[in-house]
């Protein structure tokens, strides 16, 4: 009653009892299976066809199955399968045996082979660390077993586990600045459990951000190794600062332009040599020498004049004054232009061979397009006489085919006149 009170004042509220409706049974319906439940087999699988596609109902091959999983091995010894969270918590290994199969149609297994083939280098040092761990442990275990073992075996061990874990802290620390790390020795084990855990190599080698490379491509080391390649080739040229006069046995060698130059002239002037070209180059280098002397005594008159000048004239006036100071100015450089002398010719005689070769480099590229053109229509015109002799050598295969059908058209027709002129 409470209920109908609380509920009478809600609109559309039907207090008829519910009905539900069934249809009625027929002959034609039944709810018994007609047929009974087909049993299915462990080793086969059906597929049912029914009129639900959307839900499969194939069975699986359990012997194949459990084949599948045959070559598995998997090694729980002294594993811990709580839910604790530990790191020291030791996990199962599983491994599995390679499998092959014959043509006979049978499966050969193979030996043991870890899953772990294709691991990172990151998840490697991991695995080697916590080998490690395992190892200390079991090792805290046996030599608390047996106490009665000699300290200097305790002690190798020791050491041997700390040199290990040593070299694996050494690999994975970060590499910084340092471009090569000389990694701890490990000392040498016999036992076999910790021959895996040695470090590859004794030097690691690190990948910094630094490139070498752009040390050659700057335009001051293209520049000094394009000179040092000159110098290489003037020295493959024999070519020495002793052979010049007008360079030091310090100083810098002539370049391999004005060489080739005086080389020239030298080469011509002995292939044009005469009697008379002798004569007049003779007589031309002794008058260059006495121009030289009457200069050179030029020079020192006009040294000592300037000295005797010096003593005795009177102060000069302003504009003779400057004058002098910039001639005072130029003799206090001449020590230094002499101290240069040996080094000045052949570095000049660099920068004109250096000026000429960039001004050749300036239109090497117009020299290199020109190049490639005519690569490009040599290449055409190949192409063109290589389509054209193999037309040509068709034509050859034809004609020798052709040759040899009227060949033996002719002989038959020579046997039938021999043999007409027999009948005759």
């Amino acid at each position: 009653m409470a209920l109908n009170r609380k509920y009478a004042a809600l609109p559309d509220l039907d207090s008829a009892p519910d009905i539900y409706e069934t249809p009625e049974l027929t002959d034609d319906n039944s709810t018994v299976p007609t047929t009974a439940a087909r049993t299915h087999s462990d080793d086969e699988f059906y597929d049912v066809e029914d009129d639900t596609p959307g839900i499969s109902r194939s069975r699986l091959r359990i012997n194949e199955a459990r084949s599948r999983f045959l070559p598995a091995n998997v090694d729980a010894n002294g594993v811990d399968f709580s839910d604790r969270v530990d790191g020291k918590r030791k996990s199962y290994k599983a491994s599995s045996r390679r499998q092959r199969i014959l043509q006979d149609g049978t499966e050969e297994l193979g030996d043991l082979s870890d899953d772990d083939d294709d691991e990172s280098l990151e998840r490697r040092i991991a695995r080697l660390k916590r080998e490690v761990e395992e190892a200390k442990d079991e090792y805290a275990k046996r030599k608390a077993e047996a106490s009665t073992q000699a300290d200097t075996d305790d002690a190798k061990g020791d050491n041997r586990l700390t040199s290990l874990s040593q070299a694996l802290d050494e690999i994975s620390k970060p590499t910084g600045r340092r471009v090569t790390a000389q990694a701890p020795r490990a000392v040498p084990s016999t036992s076999q459990e910790e021959k895996p855990d040695l470090p590859a190599g004794d030097n690691a080698t690190y990948t910094v951000t630094y490139a070498p490379t752009y040390e050659q491509s700057h335009a001051l080391a293209k520049a000094a190794d394009f000179d040092r390649r000159l110098l290489m080739l003037e020295k493959g040229l024999g070519i020495n600062a002793s052979l010049m006069p007008e360079a030091d046995v310090n100083g810098l060698p002539r370049a391999i332009l004005p060489t080739l130059d005086s080389m020239n002239k030298q080469i011509s002037t002995l292939a044009e040599a005469s009697t008379a070209n002798l004569d007049t180059i003779s007589r031309r280098v002794r008058t260059l020498v006495q121009e030289q002397d009457k200069l050179n005594d030029s020079r020192e008159k006009a040294k000592s004049l300037r000295e005797e000048l010096g003593r005795g004239a009177p102060t000069a006036p302003a504009e003779e004054s400057e004058q002098e100071a910039k001639i005072n100015a130029l003799y206090g450089i001449l020590p230094t232009i002499e101290n240069l002398t040996p080094i000045l010719p052949p570095l000049l005689d660099r920068l004109r061979s250096l000026r000429a070769i960039h001004a050749d480099a300036a239109t090497a590229s117009d020299t290199l397009s020109r190049i490639e053109q005519q690569q490009t229509e040599m290449a055409a015109e190949l192409k063109q006489w290589n389509e054209g002799l193999v037309k040509i050598e068709a034509a050859m295969k034809e004609g020798s085919v052709s040759i040899e059908t009227n060949k033996k058209v002719m002989e038959e027709w020579v046997k039938d006149l021999e043999e007409r002129m027999e009948d005759l």
